[in-house]
């Protein structure tokens, strides 16, 4: 009886659905110039889905491209798209080459790995964390070079963003590998995480470097828990005290939004900082 209801039921939406003007067999959506790879990595012993997405005239161009890396990439690859075209109508930046790096399927669900692969040290609250320093190798010794000896990029010209968890890897790429990228932007970094471990990763730093060369966007929101906006304001008074060289530093606070609410309205301000400025 079960079986048959569930048949009467599928045919009569089958029905509904031809009678209002849908055609009987959906197609795909999907994004012009873009393309999805499955990049396996030896270093991490893990397989990333990297999604790409070419500026207009790529194919035909004889010049390199800026190149936007972005974490968390099953989420944010669509966004970034659409924050790059507001960016690219209002102020006429040139278009990045976008790619976004997945970490085995959208935030939540049971395959994503960002707490593995975002976390700078291990927590006993957080199982299989620590993972950030085989995922940084990954990035730099797998995966740029693939895309710099693939595509027309620029490799004077790249530029990191992550957001929340994202941003805790956004920073410890700032202290471990800061000439990897032009622009590292950080969007309300999860810097208590391990007890706040990401400070002894920046100590360590500056017992060794005089210099900071990386252009820094840093985010919080107003409304965000003290959690989250104490250790953020930590790190700005860190990094006006230590008087890095070549740093150049920009540190804002979002009125009105709390840790979600801020997302989008983040990665806008950031994007426009790193390509829109003057």
């Amino acid at each position: 009886m079960k079986t048959l209801r569930f048949i009467t039921m599928s045919l009569l939406l089958c029905a509904m659905l031809c009678t209002h003007g849908f055609a009987q067999q959906a197609k795909l959506v999907t994004i012009p110039n873009s393309e999805h790879r499955l990049m396996h990595s030896k270093l991490a012993g893990n397989d990333y889905d990297i999604y790409i997405h070419y500026p207009a005239g790529y194919d035909t161009a004889k010049r390199k491209f800026p190149v936007l890396y972005v974490v968390d990439g099953d989420n944010d690859f669509s966004p970034s798209l659409e924050y790059l075209g507001l960016l690219m109508a209002e102020y006429h930046i040139p278009e990045p080459i976008l790619i976004a790096i997945g970490d085995g399927g959208l935030i939540g669900s049971p395959g994503n790995k960002r707490n593995r692969d975002f976390t700078p040290t291990a927590s006993s609250a957080t199982p299989e964390s620590g993972g950030a320093p085989v995922f940084l190798a990954f990035i730099e010794k797998e995966l740029i070079p693939v895309i710099d000896a693939d595509l027309k990029t620029d490799p004077s010209n790249r530029t990191l963003y992550g957001y929340s968890m994202g941003g805790l890897f956004a920073t410890y790429t700032l202290f471990e590998q800061p000439t990897l990228f032009k622009n590292i932007l950080i969007g309300s970094p999860a810097l208590g995480f391990a007890n706040g471990g990401i400070f002894d990763v920046e100590k360590k730093y500056f017992a060794k470097h005089k210099s900071l060369p990386v252009n820094v966007f840093i985010e919080v929101g107003a409304l965000e828990t003290p959690g989250q906006v104490v250790p953020n304001k930590k790190l700005v008074t860190l990094l006006d005290s230590r008087h890095y060289e070549n740093l150049v530093f920009k540190h804002i606070i979002i009125d009105d939004v709390t840790h979600l609410s801020g997302k989008p309205v983040t990665m806008l301000k950031a994007l426009q900082w790193a390509y829109a400025r003057k």
